[in-house]
Protein backbone atom coordinates (compact mmCIF):
# COMPACT_ATOMS: atom_id res chain seq x y z
CA UNK A 1 0.00 0.00 0.00
CA UNK A 2 1.44 3.40 -1.01
CA UNK A 3 1.57 6.51 1.18
CA UNK A 4 -1.62 8.15 -0.08
CA UNK A 5 -3.64 4.97 0.45
CA UNK A 6 -2.26 4.61 3.96
CA UNK A 7 -3.27 8.19 4.71
CA UNK A 8 -6.78 7.62 3.35
CA UNK A 9 -7.14 4.49 5.45
CA UNK A 10 -6.15 6.43 8.61
CA UNK A 11 -8.74 9.12 7.81
CA UNK A 12 -11.47 6.51 7.25
CA UNK A 13 -10.72 4.92 10.62
CA UNK A 14 -10.80 8.32 12.31
CA UNK A 15 -14.16 9.15 10.67
CA UNK A 16 -15.63 5.87 11.91
CA UNK A 17 -14.59 6.71 15.47
CA UNK A 18 -16.64 9.97 15.50
CA UNK A 19 -20.12 9.22 16.86
CA UNK A 20 -21.71 12.65 16.28
CA UNK A 21 -23.10 12.79 12.73
CA UNK A 22 -22.61 16.54 12.25
CA UNK A 23 -19.01 16.41 13.50
CA UNK A 24 -18.36 13.44 11.22
CA UNK A 25 -19.59 15.43 8.15
CA UNK A 26 -17.52 18.48 9.08
CA UNK A 27 -14.41 16.38 9.68
CA UNK A 28 -14.91 14.47 6.41
CA UNK A 29 -15.31 17.68 4.37
CA UNK A 30 -12.26 19.18 6.06
CA UNK A 31 -10.11 16.16 5.29
CA UNK A 32 -11.23 15.84 1.66
CA UNK A 33 -11.34 19.55 0.85
CA UNK A 34 -8.18 20.74 2.60
CA UNK A 35 -5.90 18.14 4.12
CA UNK A 36 -5.93 15.48 1.34
CA UNK A 37 -5.70 18.14 -1.40
CA UNK A 38 -2.69 19.68 0.35
CA UNK A 39 -1.08 16.27 0.90
CA UNK A 40 -1.59 15.19 -2.74
CA UNK A 41 -0.25 18.54 -4.00
CA UNK A 42 2.88 18.19 -1.85
CA UNK A 43 3.31 14.60 -3.04
CA UNK A 44 3.06 15.63 -6.71
CA UNK A 45 5.56 18.45 -6.19
CA UNK A 46 7.96 16.03 -4.50
CA UNK A 47 7.63 13.56 -7.39
CA UNK A 48 8.26 16.35 -9.91
CA UNK A 49 11.37 17.40 -7.97
CA UNK A 50 12.58 13.79 -7.82
CA UNK A 51 12.07 13.39 -11.58
CA UNK A 52 13.90 16.63 -12.28
CA UNK A 53 16.87 15.59 -10.11
CA UNK A 54 16.98 12.20 -11.85
CA UNK A 55 16.91 13.80 -15.31
CA UNK A 56 19.60 16.30 -14.37
CA UNK A 57 21.93 13.56 -13.16
CA UNK A 58 22.36 11.63 -16.40
CA UNK A 59 20.35 10.38 -19.36
CA UNK A 60 18.24 7.22 -19.03
CA UNK A 61 20.72 4.34 -19.00
CA UNK A 62 18.12 2.02 -20.52
CA UNK A 63 17.05 4.29 -23.38
CA UNK A 64 19.22 2.30 -25.80
CA UNK A 65 18.12 -1.07 -24.44
CA UNK A 66 19.00 -4.00 -26.73
CA UNK A 67 17.00 -7.24 -26.60
CA UNK A 68 18.11 -10.48 -28.24
CA UNK A 69 16.45 -13.84 -28.74
CA UNK A 70 16.16 -16.94 -30.88
CA UNK A 71 13.15 -18.32 -32.76
CA UNK A 72 12.22 -21.12 -35.13
CA UNK A 73 11.78 -19.92 -38.69
CA UNK A 74 8.19 -21.21 -38.76
CA UNK A 75 7.20 -19.03 -35.77
CA UNK A 76 8.94 -15.83 -36.85
CA UNK A 77 6.50 -12.98 -37.42
CA UNK A 78 7.89 -10.53 -40.00
CA UNK A 79 5.41 -7.86 -38.87
CA UNK A 80 6.34 -8.07 -35.18
CA UNK A 81 6.21 -4.70 -33.41
CA UNK A 82 9.44 -5.26 -31.51
CA UNK A 83 11.76 -8.00 -32.80
CA UNK A 84 13.42 -8.43 -36.23
CA UNK A 85 15.88 -10.96 -37.70
CA UNK A 86 19.50 -9.97 -37.12
CA UNK A 87 20.33 -11.01 -40.69
CA UNK A 88 17.62 -10.44 -43.29
CA UNK A 89 19.02 -13.20 -45.51
CA UNK A 90 17.83 -15.73 -42.92
CA UNK A 91 14.29 -15.21 -44.26
CA UNK A 92 15.28 -16.06 -47.83
CA UNK A 93 14.85 -19.57 -49.22
CA UNK A 94 18.09 -19.78 -51.16
CA UNK A 95 18.49 -22.50 -53.79
CA UNK A 96 22.07 -23.57 -54.50
CA UNK A 97 23.42 -25.27 -57.60
CA UNK A 98 26.26 -27.76 -57.51
CA UNK A 99 28.39 -25.39 -59.59
CA UNK A 100 28.11 -22.74 -56.84
CA UNK A 101 29.30 -25.21 -54.22
CA UNK A 102 32.22 -26.48 -56.29
CA UNK A 103 33.40 -22.96 -57.13
CA UNK A 104 33.30 -21.87 -53.47
CA UNK A 105 35.17 -24.96 -52.29
CA UNK A 106 37.81 -24.40 -54.95
CA UNK A 107 38.36 -20.73 -54.00
CA UNK A 108 37.89 -20.86 -50.21
CA UNK A 109 38.14 -24.53 -49.30
CA UNK A 110 34.59 -24.70 -47.95
CA UNK A 111 30.94 -23.87 -48.65
CA UNK A 112 28.44 -22.93 -45.92
CA UNK A 113 25.28 -24.95 -46.63
CA UNK A 114 23.37 -24.18 -43.41
CA UNK A 115 23.58 -22.47 -40.01
CA UNK A 116 22.49 -24.34 -36.87
CA UNK A 117 22.06 -23.61 -33.17
CA UNK A 118 23.99 -25.58 -30.54
CA UNK A 119 21.88 -25.90 -27.40
CA UNK A 120 24.64 -26.72 -24.96
CA UNK A 121 26.97 -25.18 -22.40
CA UNK A 122 29.92 -22.94 -23.27
CA UNK A 123 32.43 -25.65 -22.42
CA UNK A 124 30.62 -28.12 -24.69
CA UNK A 125 30.49 -25.57 -27.51
CA UNK A 126 34.26 -25.10 -27.20
CA UNK A 127 34.73 -28.86 -27.34
CA UNK A 128 32.63 -29.11 -30.52
CA UNK A 129 34.58 -26.35 -32.28
CA UNK A 130 37.95 -27.74 -31.16
CA UNK A 131 37.01 -31.09 -32.66
CA UNK A 132 38.15 -30.72 -36.27
CA UNK A 133 37.00 -34.20 -37.29
CA UNK A 134 35.19 -34.36 -40.61
CA UNK A 135 31.60 -35.59 -40.52
CA UNK A 136 29.45 -37.05 -43.26
CA UNK A 137 26.54 -35.23 -44.84
CA UNK A 138 24.06 -36.33 -47.48
CA UNK A 139 23.43 -33.88 -50.32
CA UNK A 140 20.36 -34.49 -52.47
CA UNK A 141 20.79 -33.11 -56.00
CA UNK A 142 18.73 -35.39 -58.22
CA UNK A 143 20.32 -38.31 -56.40
CA UNK A 144 21.83 -38.53 -52.92
CA UNK A 145 25.58 -38.04 -52.58
CA UNK A 146 27.85 -38.25 -49.50
CA UNK A 147 29.86 -35.09 -48.75
CA UNK A 148 32.47 -34.21 -46.13
CA UNK A 149 31.37 -31.52 -43.67
CA UNK A 150 32.54 -29.80 -40.49
CA UNK A 151 31.15 -27.36 -37.91
CA UNK A 152 32.60 -23.86 -37.57
CA UNK A 153 31.59 -20.85 -35.42
CA UNK A 154 29.19 -18.60 -37.30
CA UNK A 155 30.58 -15.05 -37.40
CA UNK A 156 27.92 -13.13 -39.33
CA UNK A 157 25.73 -12.47 -36.27
CA UNK A 158 28.70 -11.36 -34.20
CA UNK A 159 29.64 -9.05 -37.08
CA UNK A 160 26.22 -7.40 -36.69
CA UNK A 161 26.95 -6.76 -32.99
CA UNK A 162 30.32 -5.24 -33.87
CA UNK A 163 28.65 -3.06 -36.51
CA UNK A 164 26.16 -1.85 -33.89
CA UNK A 165 29.05 -0.97 -31.58
CA UNK A 166 30.60 1.23 -34.27
CA UNK A 167 27.20 2.86 -34.84
CA UNK A 168 27.02 3.74 -31.15
CA UNK A 169 30.50 5.29 -31.34
CA UNK A 170 29.65 7.32 -34.49
CA UNK A 171 26.48 8.66 -32.87
CA UNK A 172 28.21 9.52 -29.58
CA UNK A 173 26.29 6.99 -27.48
CA UNK A 174 28.03 5.16 -24.59
CA UNK A 175 28.29 1.44 -25.32
CA UNK A 176 26.77 -1.22 -23.07
CA UNK A 177 27.57 -4.90 -23.56
CA UNK A 178 24.79 -6.70 -25.43
CA UNK A 179 23.43 -9.75 -23.61
CA UNK A 180 23.44 -12.11 -26.59
CA UNK A 181 24.24 -15.65 -25.41
CA UNK A 182 22.64 -17.38 -28.41
CA UNK A 183 24.96 -15.76 -30.95
CA UNK A 184 27.99 -17.56 -29.54
CA UNK A 185 26.22 -20.90 -30.04
CA UNK A 186 25.49 -20.48 -33.76
CA UNK A 187 27.50 -22.76 -36.05
CA UNK A 188 27.95 -23.02 -39.82
CA UNK A 189 27.80 -26.43 -41.50
CA UNK A 190 30.55 -26.25 -44.12
CA UNK A 191 30.99 -28.67 -47.01
CA UNK A 192 34.71 -29.30 -47.52
CA UNK A 193 34.63 -31.81 -50.38
CA UNK A 194 32.06 -32.99 -52.93
CA UNK A 195 32.09 -35.84 -55.50
CA UNK A 196 33.20 -34.74 -58.96
CA UNK A 197 30.55 -36.80 -60.75
CA UNK A 198 27.63 -34.62 -59.60
CA UNK A 199 26.09 -32.61 -62.46
CA UNK A 200 27.05 -28.94 -62.03
CA UNK A 201 23.66 -27.59 -63.13
CA UNK A 202 21.53 -29.66 -60.73
CA UNK A 203 20.00 -27.68 -57.82
CA UNK A 204 20.33 -28.89 -54.22
CA UNK A 205 16.90 -29.94 -52.94
CA UNK A 206 17.77 -31.36 -49.53
CA UNK A 207 20.61 -31.79 -47.06
CA UNK A 208 21.15 -33.94 -43.98
CA UNK A 209 24.06 -34.55 -41.61
CA UNK A 210 25.21 -36.89 -38.91
CA UNK A 211 27.31 -35.36 -36.12
CA UNK A 212 27.46 -38.44 -33.97
CA UNK A 213 27.45 -37.74 -30.22
CA UNK A 214 26.62 -34.06 -30.86
CA UNK A 215 23.36 -34.69 -32.77
CA UNK A 216 21.12 -33.96 -29.77
CA UNK A 217 22.68 -30.48 -29.39
CA UNK A 218 21.98 -29.36 -32.96
CA UNK A 219 18.81 -27.46 -33.97
CA UNK A 220 18.06 -26.43 -37.56
CA UNK A 221 16.09 -23.40 -38.84
CA UNK A 222 16.75 -21.22 -35.79
CA UNK A 223 16.95 -17.47 -36.43
CA UNK A 224 18.57 -14.95 -34.02
CA UNK A 225 16.38 -11.87 -33.47
CA UNK A 226 16.78 -8.46 -31.82
CA UNK A 227 14.92 -5.16 -31.45
CA UNK A 228 16.98 -3.39 -34.13
CA UNK A 229 15.83 -2.85 -37.70
CA UNK A 230 17.45 -1.16 -40.70
CA UNK A 231 15.60 1.65 -42.50
CA UNK A 232 16.35 3.70 -45.61
CA UNK A 233 14.99 7.23 -45.02
CA UNK A 234 15.21 10.32 -47.23
CA UNK A 235 16.09 13.84 -46.17
CA UNK A 236 13.18 16.28 -45.87
CA UNK A 237 13.78 19.49 -47.83
CA UNK A 238 17.24 20.90 -48.46
CA UNK A 239 20.21 20.71 -46.07
CA UNK A 240 20.98 23.91 -44.17
CA UNK A 241 24.57 25.12 -44.03
CA UNK A 242 26.00 25.44 -40.51
CA UNK A 243 27.92 28.45 -39.23
CA UNK A 244 31.28 26.70 -39.55
CA UNK A 245 30.84 26.60 -43.39
CA UNK A 246 31.86 22.92 -43.35
CA UNK A 247 28.87 20.99 -42.06
CA UNK A 248 25.20 20.82 -43.04
CA UNK A 249 22.11 20.01 -41.03
CA UNK A 250 19.71 17.46 -42.55
CA UNK A 251 16.16 16.74 -41.41
CA UNK A 252 14.83 13.15 -41.51
CA UNK A 253 11.18 12.47 -40.71
CA UNK A 254 10.45 9.54 -38.34
CA UNK A 255 6.71 10.24 -38.07
CA UNK A 256 5.75 6.92 -39.68
CA UNK A 257 8.13 4.87 -37.52
CA UNK A 258 7.39 6.10 -33.99
CA UNK A 259 8.88 8.82 -31.82
CA UNK A 260 9.01 6.50 -28.80
CA UNK A 261 11.90 4.58 -30.37
CA UNK A 262 15.53 5.71 -30.66
CA UNK A 263 17.50 5.97 -33.89
CA UNK A 264 21.11 5.69 -34.99
CA UNK A 265 22.39 7.10 -38.28
CA UNK A 266 25.25 5.76 -40.39
CA UNK A 267 27.19 7.81 -42.92
CA UNK A 268 30.64 7.09 -44.36
CA UNK A 269 31.38 10.78 -44.84
CA UNK A 270 31.11 11.29 -41.09
CA UNK A 271 28.50 12.56 -38.66
CA UNK A 272 29.03 15.48 -36.31
CA UNK A 273 25.87 14.96 -34.27
CA UNK A 274 22.43 13.33 -34.33
CA UNK A 275 19.52 14.82 -32.38
CA UNK A 276 15.97 13.57 -32.08
CA UNK A 277 13.40 16.35 -31.87
CA UNK A 278 9.78 15.20 -31.86
CA UNK A 279 9.04 13.58 -35.22
CA UNK A 280 12.38 14.57 -36.73
CA UNK A 281 16.00 13.47 -36.70
CA UNK A 282 18.45 16.34 -37.08
CA UNK A 283 21.72 15.09 -38.57
CA UNK A 284 24.78 17.33 -38.79
CA UNK A 285 27.62 16.24 -41.06
CA UNK A 286 29.68 17.04 -44.12
CA UNK A 287 27.14 15.69 -46.62
CA UNK A 288 26.09 18.68 -48.75
CA UNK A 289 23.20 17.16 -50.74
CA UNK A 290 19.90 15.53 -49.85
CA UNK A 291 20.12 11.74 -49.87
CA UNK A 292 18.80 8.48 -48.48
CA UNK A 293 20.20 7.68 -45.07
CA UNK A 294 20.94 4.36 -43.40
CA UNK A 295 18.97 4.63 -40.17
CA UNK A 296 18.82 1.93 -37.49
CA UNK A 297 15.78 1.93 -35.24
CA UNK A 298 16.08 0.48 -31.73
CA UNK A 299 12.51 -0.49 -30.90
CA UNK A 300 11.17 0.09 -27.40
CA UNK A 301 7.98 -1.32 -25.95
CA UNK A 302 6.55 -4.25 -24.05
CA UNK A 303 5.86 -7.78 -25.21
CA UNK A 304 2.25 -8.50 -26.09
CA UNK A 305 0.20 -11.27 -24.51
CA UNK A 306 0.11 -13.31 -27.73
CA UNK A 307 3.89 -13.11 -28.29
CA UNK A 308 5.63 -16.48 -28.23
CA UNK A 309 9.39 -16.93 -27.90
CA UNK A 310 11.14 -20.30 -28.13
CA UNK A 311 13.87 -19.27 -25.71
CA UNK A 312 13.99 -16.47 -23.10
CA UNK A 313 14.55 -12.96 -24.44
CA UNK A 314 17.75 -11.47 -23.06
CA UNK A 315 18.41 -7.76 -22.55
CA UNK A 316 21.17 -5.50 -21.24
CA UNK A 317 18.76 -3.79 -18.84
CA UNK A 318 20.06 -2.19 -15.68
CA UNK A 319 18.00 -1.20 -12.70
CA UNK A 320 17.56 2.56 -12.94
CA UNK A 321 17.60 4.55 -9.74
CA UNK A 322 19.16 7.49 -7.91
CA UNK A 323 22.24 5.55 -6.77
CA UNK A 324 22.84 4.24 -10.30
CA UNK A 325 22.57 7.66 -11.92
CA UNK A 326 24.57 9.39 -9.19
CA UNK A 327 27.45 6.97 -9.65
CA UNK A 328 27.25 7.54 -13.42
CA UNK A 329 27.20 11.32 -13.04
CA UNK A 330 29.99 11.46 -10.49
CA UNK A 331 32.09 8.90 -12.35
CA UNK A 332 32.80 7.11 -9.08
CA UNK A 333 34.84 3.94 -9.21
CA UNK A 334 33.51 0.68 -7.80
CA UNK A 335 36.06 -0.03 -5.05
CA UNK A 336 34.41 -2.37 -2.55
CA UNK A 337 32.90 -5.84 -2.80
CA UNK A 338 29.57 -4.37 -1.72
CA UNK A 339 29.58 -1.88 -4.58
CA UNK A 340 30.56 -4.62 -7.03
CA UNK A 341 27.71 -6.82 -5.81
CA UNK A 342 25.27 -3.91 -6.20
CA UNK A 343 26.52 -3.37 -9.75
CA UNK A 344 26.11 -7.05 -10.67
CA UNK A 345 22.66 -7.35 -9.09
CA UNK A 346 21.62 -4.33 -11.13
CA UNK A 347 21.29 -6.60 -14.18
CA UNK A 348 18.49 -8.59 -12.53
CA UNK A 349 19.81 -12.01 -13.59
CA UNK A 350 19.48 -13.68 -10.16
CA UNK A 351 16.80 -15.97 -11.59
CA UNK A 352 19.62 -17.66 -13.56
CA UNK A 353 22.86 -17.06 -11.64
CA UNK A 354 23.63 -15.33 -8.35
CA UNK A 355 26.79 -13.46 -7.38
CA UNK A 356 28.70 -15.17 -4.57
CA UNK A 357 32.14 -13.63 -4.23
CA UNK A 358 35.20 -12.40 -6.10
CA UNK A 359 38.92 -12.96 -5.83
CA UNK A 360 42.12 -11.40 -7.17
CA UNK A 361 44.75 -13.95 -8.25
CA UNK A 362 47.56 -14.52 -10.72
CA UNK A 363 46.47 -15.60 -14.20
CA UNK A 364 47.83 -19.12 -13.83
CA UNK A 365 46.11 -19.69 -10.50
CA UNK A 366 42.58 -20.37 -11.74
CA UNK A 367 40.97 -21.33 -15.05
CA UNK A 368 38.09 -19.08 -16.15
CA UNK A 369 34.84 -20.46 -17.58
CA UNK A 370 33.65 -17.32 -19.36
CA UNK A 371 34.49 -15.49 -22.58
CA UNK A 372 34.57 -11.76 -23.55
CA UNK A 373 31.35 -10.62 -25.24
CA UNK A 374 33.03 -7.36 -26.26
CA UNK A 375 35.62 -9.28 -28.27
CA UNK A 376 35.87 -6.43 -30.81
CA UNK A 377 37.03 -3.87 -28.21
CA UNK A 378 40.80 -3.92 -27.87
CA UNK A 379 42.76 -2.13 -25.17
CA UNK A 380 45.44 -0.47 -27.29
CA UNK A 381 46.87 1.67 -24.49
CA UNK A 382 47.45 -0.53 -21.44
CA UNK A 383 50.09 -3.22 -21.29
CA UNK A 384 48.38 -6.60 -20.92
CA UNK A 385 51.44 -8.37 -19.58
CA UNK A 386 51.54 -8.88 -15.83
CA UNK A 387 47.86 -8.16 -15.29
CA UNK A 388 46.23 -9.87 -12.34
CA UNK A 389 43.04 -11.86 -12.75
CA UNK A 390 39.75 -10.84 -11.12
CA UNK A 391 37.57 -13.94 -10.84
CA UNK A 392 33.86 -13.57 -10.05
CA UNK A 393 32.07 -16.59 -8.62
CA UNK A 394 28.43 -17.36 -9.44
CA UNK A 395 25.92 -19.83 -8.06
CA UNK A 396 23.59 -21.50 -10.64
CA UNK A 397 19.88 -21.14 -9.87
CA UNK A 398 17.64 -21.46 -12.96
CA UNK A 399 16.55 -24.32 -15.21
CA UNK A 400 18.43 -23.22 -18.33
CA UNK A 401 21.69 -24.86 -17.27
CA UNK A 402 23.19 -24.44 -20.75
CA UNK A 403 22.95 -20.62 -20.41
CA UNK A 404 24.68 -20.15 -17.03
CA UNK A 405 28.20 -19.47 -18.28
CA UNK A 406 26.96 -17.26 -21.13
CA UNK A 407 25.13 -15.00 -18.69
CA UNK A 408 28.19 -15.00 -16.45
CA UNK A 409 30.18 -13.93 -19.54
CA UNK A 410 27.81 -11.00 -20.10
CA UNK A 411 28.22 -9.81 -16.50
CA UNK A 412 32.00 -10.22 -16.45
CA UNK A 413 32.26 -8.37 -19.78
CA UNK A 414 30.55 -5.41 -18.13
CA UNK A 415 32.76 -5.74 -15.03
CA UNK A 416 35.80 -5.69 -17.35
CA UNK A 417 34.85 -2.13 -18.33
CA UNK A 418 34.98 -1.19 -14.62
CA UNK A 419 38.39 -2.77 -14.05
CA UNK A 420 40.55 -2.45 -17.21
CA UNK A 421 43.64 -3.02 -15.06
CA UNK A 422 42.59 -6.65 -14.47
CA UNK A 423 41.71 -9.65 -16.61
CA UNK A 424 38.09 -10.21 -15.56
CA UNK A 425 36.27 -13.52 -15.84
CA UNK A 426 33.84 -15.81 -14.07
CA UNK A 427 33.38 -19.28 -12.70
CA UNK A 428 30.44 -21.33 -11.42
CA UNK A 429 30.62 -22.73 -7.88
Amino acid sequence: MDQIEEMKEMIREEIQSISNLEERVVFKNLMEGVFLELYETNLKMYQMLEKRVMNDLVYDINRYLIRTGLMERSYLDKSHHLMSPMCEEDLENTVYEISDIKEKIKSEGKFCISTVFLQCDVLEVEEIFKNQDSYTGILKAGEEYPVSIRLEPSKRYLDEVEHLYHLFMKNGIPWKTINAPYLFKMADICITSIPDEINDQVPVTNFGADFGIYNHFIHYDMIPIWNVCHLKLESVGFPVACGDHENYEHVISIRDYGTEHVYLVEEKAGIRSVRQSGEKLLVTGKVANSKKWDVYKICSGENRKIDRYTYPLMENLRKDGFAERYHGKAGQMVKTKGELERFIRGFGLEVYIEYQDCGLTDKTHETLETYPMNFFMEDEIRDRTGKKQLTIYFKPKGKETWLYRDLASFITSEVQELYPEYECGGKLV
